[in-house]
């Protein structure tokens, strides 16, 4: 009876002794190829098939954004909404696990490109945006209308003037009695908008945080609560006509106005922290964090943390935008990663309704700075008969690319629409974007 019992315990033991050492020889998964960084189109279908050392006895498993999505060793990834997703195979047996990572950005629906404020013809035509797409090379009207149908910018007799974008939202301000329109940045349907404006005359936005912005009018600044899109009270210290906008490292914001030139308000309470005078167009920024503006004929900087300005003399006088019902964004860009600032030349006609009023111009000027000579010669003369239009020159900084708006009329009175897209670093005409219409391009409107 006891020879039985020690029988059937090494009988165990040599079972349990065996079965660990055949677990012991089953090699734990490795996954040897696979993982990447992805850039999808929306609703394209992706098929993700990692290699591995061996795939017997394994498990798998796919999240997405953490939710489970498949048990299967290759996944076919499909997107309906535009975005980041982060996409993890885990595969294991009885010995070990591992893992592998694929993070995809799926691009809205507009995203791949561009878009380009259209004034519209007074009377005839809505303002709308038009979409360039870099896929096609082609551009698209009034994606605005396309994806609203049943909506429009304003009446006719408005003249939709500024666009951006801000937290995925574009915000739309048309002029001469049109509304502040709020959309989907990437699907350009509407969300919201601020049908009457003060003074009936909007012109620009900007962005404070994820709860305030900011709207410049005819008539002042006014705070604009970002949920309910509500208008508070003017801000002191704004009166009259304003135009541009830059929030700062959230602590200040400038605002560029008519009678005070650069007000610098404090971004929390809106306290005036300092005035510049003399500004007339601005704003950029450029790598540095240096604000950029111009006035008279000077180019200023004015420090980020001091709030100290420094001028350099320009080799023409910047024009003042603020004639009645012709206000327009300033004629003035920068590289976000570098230093250079590119600023239009423009001609000034005295006799505008309530001031001088902008036109033409056919030079544009690049400023290195502490490099007065940069500023000797023009950087680009436009092709002749054309000149400068709307807010003339915005840098592309996803293609390093500066879009230059022209007409062939140097009053605006034509319908020989061009974008002409040259390499910033050389000065290289690379592309003419041309069409006939009435719809005079204004600024064009690029994701952050």
């Amino acid at each position: 009876m006891k020879l039985n019992k020690v029988l059937s315990l090494l009988v165990l033991i040599a079972t349990v002794v065996f079965s660990c050492k055949k677990n012991d020889d089953v090699p734990g998964p490795k996954i040897i190829s696979g993982g990447s960084k992805d850039t999808l189109a929306l609703g394209v279908a992706t098929t993700y098939k990692p290699q591995f050392n061996n795939k017997a006895g394994l498990s798998f498993q796919w999240t997405s954004n953490g939710a489970p999505v498949s048990t299967d060793s290759i996944y076919q990834f499909t997107a309906t909404t535009y975005g980041d997703y982060h996409l993890v195979l885990t595969a294991k047996n009885q010995t070990g696990i591992d893992s592998v990572v694929y993070n995809i950005h799926v691009l809205g629906k507009y995203e791949n490109g561009y878009f380009m404020v259209h004034e519209g013809q007074y009377g005839t035509t809505n303002g709308d945006m038009a979409y360039y797409s870099y896929d096609s090379n082609k551009v698209t009207f009034n994606i605005f209308k396309k994806e609203n149908p049943d909506k429009n910018l304003g009446p006719t007799t408005a003249t939709l003037q500024y666009a951006t974008i801000y937290n995925g939202k574009m915000y739309m301000v048309a002029k001469v009695g049109g509304p502040m329109v709020v959309a989907d940045a990437y699907s350009m349907k509407e969300t919201g908008r601020i049908a009457a404006l003060p003074g009936d005359e909007g012109h620009a936005f900007v962005g404070i945080d994820n709860s305030r912005g900011l709207l410049s009018t005819v008539n002042g600044v006014y705070p604009v609560n970002l949920s309910t899109l509500a208008l508070g009270a003017k801000i002191a210290g704004t009166t009259g006509a304003v135009g541009d906008m830059l929030s700062v490292d959230n602590k200040y914001v400038f605002v560029l106005t008519e009678g005070d030139g650069v007000v610098v308000l404090n971004s929390t309470d809106y306290s005036v922290v300092k005035k510049f005078d003399r500004a007339t167009i601005g704003f950029v920024r450029t790598k540095d964090g240096a604000v950029w503006a111009a006035g008279d004929s000077s180019l200023m900087r004015i420090d980020p943390v001091t709030l100290a300005r420094t001028e350099t003399k320009l080799p023409f006088k910047v024009t003042n935008p603020w004639a009645m019902w012709s206000w327009r964004s300033g004629s003035i860009t920068t590289n976000p990663d570098g230093t250079e600032v590119y600023i239009a030349a423009r001609n000034e006609f005295m006799g505008g309704i309530g001031g001088s009023l902008e036109y033409g111009g056919t030079k544009l000027y690049k400023y290195i700075p502490g490099n007065a000579a940069s500023l000797s010669t023009p950087y680009i003369t436009l092709p002749a008969g054309q000149y400068f239009y709307g807010s003339a020159v915005r840098y592309n900084q996803r293609t390093k690319e500066l879009v230059i708006l022209t007409l062939t009329d140097e009053w605006g009175a034509s319908n020989d629409n061009r974008w002409l897209i040259y390499d910033a670093g050389t000065a290289t005409l690379k592309n003419t974007i041309r069409y006939t219409s009435y719809s005079f391009p204004a600024m064009p409107v690029f994701y952050p």
